[in-house]
């Protein structure tokens, strides 16, 4: 088989991939922006078998707490393209020394649930119900590979064990009075500031360090002002500022537009007060109102106060999947709330 980057065969790879789009959750066409979306120049590759196209992939080495990990989408009917695919990604993750690779399958797509799992593929977290296709409910399932025994020396890391990084002691907000309220630009500099102290970027999924922007500057407002995010701020009306934020946000496959994910963070002094409690059911009203029948999250293993939070507004474990770093490697916990 023959690879070749997919800016050589844009059209080809659009074609092949408008023939198969429901391997990436999509019914409708894709054009070059979809294309570029789901398989991006420069990390993206065509598998040819003679002059034909054989299978679409990509690979993405993890950063920030997702650095052990490498994630891949593949697009292919072929075993032997699948095969290939997934060879050439575990090669790159092992030489970029990542301990798990991962990737994603639709409940409906059977045939290539039971491929990976053939080659050896682990089903970590399976979404109960998230994905819709003729009426027809299915799970999302999210799979990895662990690629520790692929190293002749082992892989050794002083700090690979599992745990929370702690965090520091901070003095609680007196007597705050707490509303919840809808969003507004002018609360995203607020919000900016406190997610970088270390009592909060510690249990989000982005950011390293205490004083680490965690995303890229002016990205958050542009998702907001696309509705690709629906945020609700929690205020304390004596300080008149947000003192916590919960986000739904959804995915661009057209087959899990009744679903969407949520993630929240509460400012250090505030945390323990009821603002996660009151923001999480906040979300809860707001995604009925959208019509959602499913909400799922993911929390890092150890973060015990957020996942009594979560199992206290009705989310259940749906599954981990391995490779996440805090102060040592750690699972990633999936959870998921029914709404219908």
């Amino acid at each position: 088989m023959k690879v070749i980057p997919i800016e050589h065969e844009p059209a080809r790879a659009r074609d092949y991939l408008n023939d198969k789009s429901l391997q990436i959750g999509r019914i409708l066409p894709a054009g070059d922006s979809l294309l570029g979306e789901y398989f991006a120049t420069g990390s993206s590759f065509i598998l040819l078998k003679g002059r034909a196209v054989d299978a679409l992939f990509s690979y993405n080495a993890g950063r920030d707490k997702q650095v052990p990990t490498a994630r891949f989408r593949v697009v292919t009917d072929s075993v032997v393209g699948l095969r290939e695919a997934t060879r050439l990604v575990e090669e790159t993750a092992v030489a970029g020394e990542k301990t798990v690779v991962r990737t994603n399958a639709f409940g409906y797509d059977k045939k290539r649930l039971q491929a990976l799992k053939a080659l050896g593929y682990t089903v970590g977290a399976s979404l109960p119900g998230v994905v819709s296709l003729d009426g027809r409910r299915f799970d999302y399932h999210l799979l990895y590979k662990d690629l520790s025994s692929r190293y002749k020396s082992g892989v050794r890391r002083s700090y690979a064990k599992p745990g929370m990084y702690k965090g520091t002691e901070v003095e609680k907000a007196k007597t705050p009075k707490l509303k919840v309220r809808g969003y507004r630009s002018d609360d995203r500099p607020i919000l900016d500031k406190f997610v970088t102290h270390q009592n909060v970027i510690r249990g989000i999924g982005s950011g390293v360090f205490e004083g680490l922007y965690p995303w890229p500057y002016g990205d958050y407002q542009r998702r907001v002002e696309a509705k690709q995010i629906f945020p609700i701020v929690c205020e304390d009306e004596l300080i008149r500022e947000p003192v916590g934020v919960v986000d739904l946000f959804g995915s661009s496959a057209e087959v899990m537009q009744h679903s969407m994910g949520t993630g929240i963070y509460v400012r250090a002094d505030y945390q323990g007060l009821g603002v996660g409690t009151m923001l999480m059911e906040a979300s809860k009203t707001l995604a009925m109102r959208l019509h959602l029948g499913r909400v799922w999250l993911s929390v890092f293993e150890g973060n015990s106060p957020a996942l009594a939070l979560y199992r206290k507004t009705g989310f259940e474990e749906s599954g981990r999947v391995p490779g996440w770093l805090q102060e040592g490697y750690v699972d990633e916990i999936f959870m998921t709330l029914k709404l219908d």
